[in-house]
Parts: structure tokens; C-alpha cells; sequence
């Protein structure tokens, strides 16, 4: 390695949403394993807890297609010069389930892959991994039933534009396998550390402050760690098979026994009962109308209608390539640690 810890023989990764949740622990991840890395972010992205990381910086968006040429050719030409092809992640997207950021959803996900996608391929990109996520695959039966990558998609009840814009971007991907080295992971619901505001920050905080009440949602989540995602993804960089996806969780609950955890490391009451099913869709609906005349910023109707969904996966696969997640226990204990030395909870 040389004087900064890179490798001068490794492969340089160009990293998309660098500066978001899983992305900045992907940059720390990469950076700790000798890999040079090239990162975009937004202007006013914040980005000074990743300095020390040491990644090459470009100002772009997805929607800069100019931009994005140009960070392509730089990145790809300095893969020729050290004889390795570059490698792309492409971790940013927008993740949200409010009804206005539809159409942002669908430039952001859908039009932004497509863009980037088409630029790695005219300068003769190495591996192009798109971090996609198990909502992509779709929606079990049951709690007891686990989807697998090869699962047949089944959407949810409840029309969501985050679902449909990953599944297309994702879509977009594989398809490319014959000409491209593509690649896919899905991780689950992502828990820990973050100095970036998250939904699963604001689920621990309502949890914390005693708001969720006594009935939980009727639907299960399939759990992973940050850290273990940013393991995960390299690791699929590295060994995964071209044109397949790599589930990535840790371990499926129910919503009732993933609120009962927290609840009782934040000694607060656990959940009495489980909301029946056609009542949680009467809530669901209800929201919905809600939305029409005061659109909701966090308990949108496509956010609840999820939580009434069993997202339950197996990461058997992934397992297979030498990944070991730690127990999620353990991860949990972290991310409210965490949370109670910054007064969060």
C-alpha cells in the first residue's frame, strides 16, 4: 500500500450517494480494505465525517448528465492506468414514501440509473453493483414464509413509488448482464449508528418517547446492520455473480417483537397486542384520505401499508460468500448506545 493506505494495484471504486446512510459506512468500509475511492456528493451534502476517509470528491446529481460523463472518464481512465478496471456502487437513491416526491423518485431511481448506467457502459467500466433493496423482490405470504433472490415478485396491497421506481431501477441492471458486469444487493431494514437523519432513527425515537401505543403494526421486517451491509457490499463487489441479486439481512421479526426489543431497552411498555389486519388497512385507508388534504411527511399511507407486509428474507446466498452478519441484538444494543450519548432517545 502506499502512504495514504490505498492499494496502487487495487481496482478504484466510484461510489454514488457517498454521503447517505449506507453510503458513507460503503466509503469507510472500502477505504479501511485499500481501495482507492472517488465519491460524488450534492452540494451542501454533509460530508466532514467522512474527510478523514479520504476519498477523491466530485460535486454532481444524478440528473447531471454532463457531470457524470465526466466523473465516468476520469474514474474508468484512471482504472486503465493503474491496469484495473474501475469498479461503480451506485448507492444513492431517494427514499421516501411521500406522495409528492413521486416523480423525484422516479428521476432520482428509475432516470438517474439508466443515466449513469449508460455512461459506465460507453467508457468500458469494470463491475457496476447497484445496492437495490428486498423491497424490490417483493412481499411474503406469511411470516413464515422467507423470498429468496429468486422469489416471484408480489407487490404490496399499498401502492408505493420507492417500491416500483427500485424495482424498475433494478430491472434496468440486470438486464444489462449480457454486455455489462452487473451486479445487485438487497438489503433489508438498516439499523445503526448515523449522523444523517433516517427512518429507522425516527422509529427508535418514537419508540423511546412512548408514542407507537399499544398495538403494533401486523406486518414483519427483515433486519441487517449498517455495518454489515457496508461488509456485504464489498464483498458481492468483489465475489458476487454477474446479472444476480444478494439478499442482505440478518434476521426476520415481526414488527410487534422488532418494537418489543426497543421498547424494552428503552424501558418503555412493549406492545399489548397485535393491530388485526383489517383493522390496520382501516388505518391505512384512513390516512390515505388524510394525505389527500394535509400530504403527511412520516406516517404516509405507503410507509404504514408496508409495515402491514411481511418483508421476510433469506441471506443464505450471501452466507455462502463467507458473510456473517453479527446478531442483531447486538446491533440494536449499538444503535440506541448510540443514540442515548447524543441525548437522541
Amino acid at each position: 500500500m502506499n502512504a495514504s493506505g490505498n492499494d496502487p494495484g487495487a481496482a478504484p471504486v466510484f461510489v454514488t450517494g457517498a454521503t447517505g446512510f449506507v453510503g458513507s459506512a460503503l466509503v469507510r468500509e472500502l477505504v479501511a480494505a485499500g481501495r482507492e475511492v472517488h465519491a460524488i456528493y450534492r452540494a451542501g451534502s454533509p460530508r466532514h465525517d467522512l474527510e478523514e476517509a479520504g476519498p477523491v470528491w466530485y460535486e454532481a446529481s444524478l440528473e447531471d448528465e454532463c457531470a457524470l460523463e465526466v466523473i465516468v472518464r476520469i474514474v474508468t481512465d484512471r482504472g486503465r492506468r493503474v491496469g484495473r478496471p474501475a469498479e461503480l456502487v451506485h448507492a444513492a437513491a431517494k427514499v421516501s414514501y411521500r406522495r409528492r416526491d413521486a416523480e423525484l423518485s422516479r428521476r432520482t431511481n428509475v432516470e438517474g440509473t439508466r443515466t449513469l448506467l449508460d455512461a459506465w457502459a460507453r467508457h468500458a467500466g469494470g463491475r457496476f453493483l447497484f445496492v437495490s433493496s428486498v423491497v424490490a423482490i417483493g412481499v411474503a405470504e406469511s411470516a413464515a414464509n422467507e423470498l429468496d433472490e429468486l422469489a416471484t415478485f408480489r407487490a404490496p396491497r399499498s401502492a408505493t413509488h420507492y417500491v416500483s421506481t427500485k424495482r424498475a431501477a433494478e430491472r434496468i441492471v440486470l438486464n444489462r448482464a449480457p454486455e455489462l458486469d452487473v451486479t445487485v444487493v438487497n438489503p433489508g431494514a438498516v439499523y445503526g449508528p448515523s449522523q444523517r437523519p433516517t427512518n429507522m432513527l425516527r422509529f427508535l425515537e418514537r419508540v423511546a418517547s412512548g408514542g407507537l401505543g399499544p398495538l403494533a403494526p401486523p406486518g414483519s421486517l427483515s433486519v441487517v446492520g449498517l455495518r454489515d451491509v457496508a461488509r456485504g457490499i464489498r464483498l458481492v463487489l468483489e465475489h458476487g455473480a454477474r446479472g444476480e441479486r444478494t439478499i442482505l439481512t440478518t434476521e426476520n421479526l415481526t414488527v410487534r417483537e422488532l418494537i418489543g426489543r426497543a421498547a424494552l431497552a428503552f424501558d418503555r411498555p412493549a406492545p399489548r397486542a397485535t393491530c388485526p389486519k383489517p383493522l390496520w388497512r382501516a388505518l391505512v385507508q384512513g390516512a390515505r384520505l388524510v394525505d389527500r388534504v394535509r400530504p403527511l411527511e412520516h406516517a404516509t399511507p405507503a410507509a404504514l401499508g408496508l409495515l402491514g407486509e411481511h418483508l421476510c428474507f433469506s441471506s443464505a446466498k450471501a452466507r455462502r460468500l463467507g458473510w456473517v452478519p453479527r446478531p442483531f441484538a447486538e446491533v440494536l444494543a449499538e444503535t440506541i448506545g448510540w443514540m442515548r450519548s447524543r441525548s437522541l432517545a
